[in-house]
């Protein structure tokens, strides 16, 4: 629903807090985990990463590096 995403949006911008929910950035399955204890929203990795992008966020991922610079 419109609301679930406005919450969704919220707690995407906030970023999550490491001693709070575990982690230091989100995490597609972190996102499904919050949004089933928080709202009891079953939901698939496939659907939240479309809804995330449609949302306007993009995947992000360090650039890689070679191992000997």
């Amino acid at each position: 629903t419109d609301q679930h995403r406005q919450h969704l949006v919220q707690m995407i911008e906030a970023g999550p807090i490491p001693a709070v929910h575990g982690v230091v950035r989100w995490r597609l399955v972190d996102l499904i985990q919050w949004l089933w204890d928080e709202h009891r929203v079953p939901i698939s990795k496939q659907t939240l990463s479309r809804e995330v992008r449609a949302l306007g966020y993009r995947k992000l991922s360090a650039r890689p590096r070679h191992h000997a610079k």
